[in-house]
């Protein structure tokens, strides 16, 4: 590993660490994302016609603190797969498998996005985050651990994914869902809500399980 490679290792192990303060920008630059134009592509216009029940119009890091918060709450394991179902740029992923040991699986609809993260894979030597270009509507998530959602879905379609994660044969899943589909988990009967203890909003934060027979 080189010297720089190793600085930025420093900088997100030390902020998760609590032992270090860096803001975004700063982490952004660590962990090697780079949002690109989007409508340079001609893509969002298309993909909006296809797909409009998603909301992929603009993107927002989920931002870092709340990021840690997730990452210190479920300490996964290495056996274990962490998804992020409408990834963006991999904010999560990519500090996730930074500071973590568990396999990655990063979906993302649009392909400038599936290409930023790909390019960010390789920059950071990373071989345990697997990129998917497509639908998180399509996916299979039965070997998924921890499903991140965050304001993936407009309500139709959220309704849609929630159905399909009840039919999973995999009912060991922690979904953590923040922003607007939190209420939803919380609204239906078929979900458990874990305690858990983090430094987000509780009106937008959430995890869940699907209750056992």
């Amino acid at each position: 590993m080189s010297s720089e490679r190793r600085t930025r290792a420093a900088i997100v192990r030390e902020f998760h660490e609590g032992s270090a303060k860096a803001t975004d920008s700063i982490l952004e630059r660590a962990l090697r994302i780079a949002p690109c134009d989007e409508k340079r592509g001609g893509e969002l216009p298309e993909l909006l016609q296809r797909y409009g029940n998603q909301n992929f119009t603009f993107f927002g890091g989920t931002p870092f603190h709340e990021v840690r918060e997730i990452f210190r709450a479920i300490s996964p394991q290495p056996h274990e797969v962490f998804c992020d179902a409408g990834a963006g740029y991999g904010h999560v992923v990519f500090y996730g498998a930074s500071v973590t040991a568990c396999r990655f699986r990063a979906i993302e609809i649009l392909p400038v996005r599936c290409a930023a993260m790909r390019r960010t894979a390789q920059r950071l030597g990373l071989t345990h985050v697997d990129i998917v270009e497509g639908d998180a509507l399509a996916q299979n998530y039965d070997d998924v651990s921890y499903l991140l959602l965050n304001n993936p879905f407009f309500p139709d379609a959220a309704g849609q994914f929630i159905d399909k994660l009840k039919m999973s044969r995999n009912r060991l899943t922690t979904v953590i869902a923040m922003n607007n589909i939190v209420d939803a988990f919380r609204e239906d009967a078929a979900f458990t809500e874990i305690e858990v203890e983090v430094d987000i909003p509780n009106y937008r934060f959430g995890m869940f399980r699907v209750r056992r027979p």
